[in-house]
């Protein structure tokens, strides 16, 4: 895949965008390998560090020079070469567990301030917020570890009026979101592309009985006994998309912190919860479209938790790949910046998703994405001038893959196993108990 995505068209689409227009000493190719992995070796990319990952393989040009490349042809070749990393960065092999699923998308987006300089590409929200933000839609798939989706739209678009990811969701597939994505023409959308959703419930949509009876939700839990709920429903007033209520009761403690935290949002936006919203606070409350055989209530609060490896996939994006703030630039140095290292994070899930369980599921033994950027970023200078002589790249990657076994891994929770530990234990070993310090649940063994 790697030699795929340096191949001929490199070249090809330098002079096509017009960043290459003559012979140059920075072809299409020293300029892509220097800014992706001079971005990866240093989050915080400087026009001197660019021309130093230049140096490195041969292309001796000043700052300056660097700068005078930099415009709005960079960025086309750029943005599609990142259009082409998506193509090529990609594997088939899935997780040993949710086998039942093609898929399993999990959705959400993250928002960058910008420089007010962005406000005509990327508008934000005015006010007290930036003048200009950019927000990025993500569709992961969890299950064969790939970036399946990644677009650029201005900061104010609501995620609830994203309709891209439709695209992506394939017969089969599981996706995976929060309340800002519950949206009923979406799950009817998921529903005609014969796949599955499963989201938390919005307390503020209809509910109703198979048979048509509107069902008041809040009265109906107050009688109920049971600590797990399985209810087939009908959603919403119009749409009716018929599904399944999956209702948990949470201890005591649990749904009184959840009615603290209401009660204190509600507050900071001037206005009061309603006394049947903080009593639905007793439950957690989901619907999906999957049938019990193929998802029990336990394993959807169970399945839903993993909702929260894109929430990591953000912060590591942040927090080393140099997306958490930008620099008061020129536009086209931004998006320029921007593009490489979004290549970058694109190649990191890559390496990344064949070696996520290496000792095999129940080993409790994962890689972590953060410690393998750690240790590609100590690479990326080597891989810089290794990709273009096969032997020397082929003694690198084992060199690169001995650093991951030896330092790459999630460290071990035995109270909390990591998520794949925890899944391959629930679809195979372990029986669902209820955790009294967690809002959702945790695996006891079944002969404990």
């Amino acid at each position: 895949a790697i030699e795929q995505f340096l191949g001929q068209s490199v070249e090809e689409t330098a002079r096509e965008t017009g960043f290459v227009q003559r012979t140059s000493k920075v072809t299409g190719l020293a300029f892509l390998k220097a800014m992706v992995f001079g971005c990866i070796e240093h989050p915080g990319i400087s026009l001197s560090k660019i021309a130093q990952a230049c140096l490195d393989i041969g292309v001796k040009v000043s700052s300056q020079g660097v700068d005078n490349r930099i415009d709005e042809t960079s960025v086309e070749f750029l943005r599609q070469m990142f259009a082409k990393a998506m193509e090529c960065f990609r594997h088939d092999q899935p997780l040993p567990f949710l086998v039942q699923f093609t898929r399993v998308l999990l959705l959400d987006s993250t928002q960058i301030a910008l420089p007010a300089c962005m406000a005509a590409l990327f508008p934000g929200s005015g006010g007290n917020a930036s003048e200009a933000s950019l927000k990025i839609q993500l569709v992961f798939d969890f299950l064969l570890g790939n970036i399946e989706q990644l677009v650029l739209c201005s900061g104010r678009n609501s995620d609830q009026g994203y309709r891209g990811y439709w695209s992506t969701i394939i017969p089969g597939a599981l996706v995976i979101m929060d309340l800002g994505y519950f949206v009923l023409d979406s799950f009817r959308a998921v529903i005609d592309a014969k796949a599955y959703f499963l989201s938390q419930y919005s307390t503020s949509t209809a509910l109703y009985t198979t048979t048509g009876e509107r069902i008041e939700l809040g009265k109906w839990l107050a009688k109920k006994t049971e600590t797990v709920i399985d209810l087939p429903i009908l959603l919403g007033a119009k749409h009716r998309i018929p599904c399944r209520l999956i209702a948990i009761r949470l201890s005591q403690e649990a749904a009184d912190r959840r009615r603290a935290k209401c009660i204190k949002n509600a507050k900071r936006q001037g206005r009061t919860p309603s006394q049947e919203h903080l009593n639905l606070q007793d439950w957690l409350l989901f619907v999906t479209n999957t049938a019990e055989s193929v998802l029990s209530p336990e394993q959807v609060a169970q399945v839903y938790r993993v909702r929260w490896q894109i929430e990591l996939v953000f912060k590591l994006w942040k927090s080393f790949c140099g997306l958490r703030t930008v620099a008061d630039l020129r536009p086209d140095r931004i998006l320029s910046e921007l593009y490489a290292r979004l290549i970058g994070i694109v190649l990191t899930y890559f390496l990344i998703a064949p070696i996520r369980l290496p000792f095999g599921p129940t080993a409790n033994r994962e890689i972590s994405p953060v410690q393998v950027r750690t240790i590609l970023q100590r690479f990326a200078r080597s891989f810089n001038q290794a990709l273009l002589f096969p032997d020397t790249l082929h003694l690198l990657v084992g060199d690169f893959l001995t650093h991951v076994s030896e330092f790459g891994f999630k460290q071990k929770r035995k109270k909390s196993p990591n998520i794949c530990h925890r899944l391959a234990l629930l679809f195979h070993l372990f029986d669902v108990e209820t955790e009294p310090d967690s809002d959702l649940f945790f695996l006891e063994p079944a002969l404990a």
